[in-house]
């Protein structure tokens, strides 16, 4: 599973280039709130960046990405809120993860604040230890962001037992989108 979020990055005409690429690979779209019709409309999964009520046509949502943190509280209430979408919480480290995991969300994603962006250090290559300890202590599928770039990092996330990636920087602000993402896909074909 590929979850890739637009942020800020990319709009309009960009924005739905980007959606009809996750589409054909398989990914999940997260573009920015005003994109996300046009993006609908290209046949790729769309997901909001957070809860949005009341937006139309998306599947899901990322509650607590790096653009967008909650509080414990907050993030319990949204969840209790939502209905008939699916939902992936991001944590910043494994405590917050465990804490999350007992609301129930469909997906975790840990994102190492420290690490986001990063275009040299990732978390499959910083805390391989970190991924491998959320994922036998919680029971929902965990999804690996900050820095991932490259199909090593897939495959060393995927060794340790995540479900998948949540990337952004490395395919979003690549000079060929396409090109970024389906290495990123190979590298799942390719890890046993």
């Amino acid at each position: 599973m590929i979850v890739v979020n637009f942020k800020r990055y990319v709009s309009g005409e960009e924005a739905v280039a980007l959606a009809k690429i996750c589409k054909n690979y398989g990914a999940i779209a997260c573009p920015q709130l005003s994109d996300l019709a046009a993006c609908v409309e290209t046949g790729a999964e769309c997901w909001t960046q957070k809860y949005e009520p009341r937006a139309k046509g998306h599947t899901g949502t990322l509650l607590n990405h790096s653009d967008f943190r909650l509080d414990f509280k907050t993030i319990e209430e949204t969840m209790l809120a939502i209905e008939g979408m699916k939902i992936c919480v991001c944590c910043k480290d494994v405590e917050e993860g465990i804490k999350i995991a007992g609301f129930d969300p469909d997906w975790l994603a840990f994102e190492p604040p420290e690490l986001i962006g990063n275009v040299e250090k990732s978390v499959s290559s910083e805390k391989p230890e970190d991924i491998q300890r959320l994922v036998s202590s919680v029971q929902c599928p965990v999804l690996v962001g900050a820095g991932v770039h490259s199909a090593e990092d897939v495959k060393i996330a995927l060794e340790m037992g995540a479900a998948g990636i949540l990337v952004a920087t490395d395919v979003v602000k690549a000079v060929d989108p396409e090109k970024e993402l389906r290495e990123l896909v190979e590298a799942f074909r390719t890890t046993p």
